[in-house]
Parts: C-alpha cells; structure tokens; sequence
C-alpha cells in the first residue's frame, strides 16, 4: 500500500472505528489495509489483543477471521 494522504487517512478510519467499535466499517476497511505493513498504535494492538508493534495487515487478518 503506498503511503501517501489516502493511506494516511484510511489507517486514521481504522483507529476512529476501533475506539466506536463500528465493525461494519472496520471489515470495510480490512480489506484495503491486508498489505499494510505500518505500525499500529499501542492502543490499537491493545484493543485487538495484538502484541505490541502489530501491523495494519495483521490486525485486518484479524478482524476478518472467522
């Protein structure tokens, strides 16, 4: 995934999803970040139950496994 303004803002969807617990939108935006292999925030990987300095794409597998 390039990082550019797109990418930036879709990760900042991902993390304002996270904290309303809107599932909906986080399934949605799983599939655009599968191959983003940027740091998530502690409080994401902790939310997720995640170790510290997950990735985008793991915390998508995650949300989309069933």
């Amino acid at each position: 995934m390039p990082d550019d303004l797109a990418a930036q803002a879709m990760r900042e969807s991902f993390r304002a999803a996270l904290v309303a617990n809107d599932y909906a939108m986080l399934r949605r935006l799983a599939g655009e970040l599968r191959d983003c292999n940027r740091i998530l925030p502690r409080s994401a990987c902790l939310a997720l139950g995640l170790p510290r300095g997950s990735t985008y794409a793991l915390a998508a597998a995650t949300i989309v496994a069933p």
